[in-house]
C-alpha cells in the first residue's frame, strides 16, 4: 500500500515542478529600454556608449568600452580620408597606432546618464565630455612633443652614432606623438595634423637611415669568434652594419669561459664583455653579459646553447642599451 502512495506523491512532485517550470517560461522578458536599442547620436559636446554587466559598475565600463569602439572605428576612418603623410595615404602602421591610443584611453570626464535592469543585470549608458577629451589628447600631445624636441636637439652637430642614438631614444616619444596626432586628426575637424605628422615621421626615417650609416668593426680573439658573429647578426638585424670604415666605430668582444659537467650533463658559464669603442679609440660604451648553455652531447655543444642565449639577451635589450649605451 505504501509503494502506491509513494509513487503518487513523486507523481504529484513532479507535475507541479513542471507547471512552476511552465510559468516562469511564460512570464514576459521585460523589454529593453529605447535608449538601450537605439542610443543618443554622438554630437559636438558629447560621445555616447551603451553596456550591460552584471553590475552597475560593471555595466558602466562596458558603456566606456563601447564609446572608444566607436571612437576607434570613426577616427580610421576619418584618417583614411583627411590625413596624408606618405602618397597621400595612412599606412597600416598609422591606424594600428591610432587603434592602440584610443584602446588606452581612460575618460576622465564623464557621467553615467541612465541605467536599467536587464536579463544580465544592468544596463548602463553613460556620455562622455568630447571637448575635455579633445583638451586631454592635446595635453598629452604636447609633453610628446616636447620630449621629442628635447631628444633632437642639436641633431646636425651630432657624430654619427650621437646622431643615431639620440633618433633611437626619441623613438617612443615619437610614436606616440604620432598617435596623439593621428588621434586628434581624426577626432577634431579642425585640428591640422598633416605637418606635425610629416615632422615625426622625417625623424623616424632619419633613425632608419642613421642605423644604415653606422658601420662597427667586430673584434674578438681567435675563440671568441662565434661571439662576435653572434653581436654581428645582432647589430644587423637592428638596422646597422658591420664591416670596417675608416674613423668607424669599433665593438670589441671579449669572454671567460668555465665549463662544468653536472649529472651527465656538458655546462658552459660564459662571462661576455662588449666594448664600443669610436674612430679615435674612445670608450663610448659597454656591458656584460652572464650566459650558459647545457648539453647532454659536449661542451661545445654547450657553448653554442650560450652563444644563442646571449643573443637573445642582445636582442630583449635593444639596439641603444644592448651596447651598453644609456637608453
Amino acid at each position: 500500500m505504501r509503494k502506491p502512495i509513494l509513487l503518487a506523491l513523486l507523481l504529484l512532485l513532479s507535475l507541479s515542478g513542471c507547471l512552476t517550470l511552465s510559468k516562469k517560461s511564460a512570464e514576459p522578458v521585460a523589454a529593453a529600454p529605447s535608449w538601450v536599442l537605439s542610443p543618443p547620436k554622438d554630437s559636438s559636446e558629447w560621445y555616447w556608449g551603451v553596456g550591460e554587466g552584471p553590475e552597475l559598475d560593471a555595466a558602466r565600463r562596458a558603456a566606456l568600452k563601447d564609446v572608444a569602439a566607436k571612437l576607434r572605428v570613426s577616427i580610421s576612418g576619418s584618417l583614411e580620408n583627411k590625413v596624408s603623410v606618405r602618397n597621400d595615404t595612412v599606412d597600416r602602421q598609422a591606424r594600428s597606432r591610432v587603434s592602440e591610443e584610443v584602446q588606452k584611453t581612460e575618460f576622465s570626464h564623464f557621467a553615467v546618464d541612465k541605467t536599467a535592469p536587464s536579463p544580465q543585470g544592468f544596463y548602463a549608458l553613460v556620455k562622455v565630455d568630447r571637448l575635455a577629451f579633445l583638451r586631454d589628447t592635446q595635453a598629452k600631445l604636447d609633453n610628446a612633443d616636447a620630449a621629442v624636441n628635447a631628444a633632437v636637439a642639436g641633431l646636425e652637430a651630432k657624430s654619427p652614432i650621437e646622431a643615431f642614438l639620440a633618433l633611437r631614444r626619441a623613438q617612443p616619444g615619437l610614436e606616440k606623438a604620432i598617435g596623439y596626432t593621428q588621434l586628434l586628426s581624426g577626432a577634431d575637424a579642425g585640428f591640422k595634423g598633416a605637418d606635425r605628422l610629416r615632422r615625426y615621421e622625417g625623424y623616424l626615417e632619419q633613425g632608419v637611415q642613421a642605423g644604415r650609416n653606422l658601420v662597427f668593426d667586430l673584434r674578438s680573439g681567435y675563440d671568441d669568434g662565434d661571439l662576435a658573429a653572434a653581436v654581428g647578426q645582432f647589430v644587423n638585424d637592428s638596422g646597422m652594419r658591420t664591416g670596417r670604415a675608416p674613423g668607424g666605430a669599433s665593438v670589441e668582444v671579449s669572454a671567460s669561459q668555465r665549463a662544468e659537467d653536472l649529472f651527465g650533463s656538458k655546462i658552459v658559464k660564459l662571462n661576455v664583455a662588449l666594448t664600443v669603442r669610436d674612430g679615435q679609440e674612445r670608450t663610448l660604451a659597454s656591458r656584460t653579459y652572464a650566459v650558459s648553455g647545457a648539453s647532454v652531447k659536449d661542451h661545445r655543444a654547450a657553448r653554442q646553447g650560450a652563444v644563442q642565449k646571449l643573443l637573445e639577451a642582445l636582442r630583449e635589450a635593444g639596439p641603444v642599451a644592448g651596447l651598453g649605451f644609456r637608453d
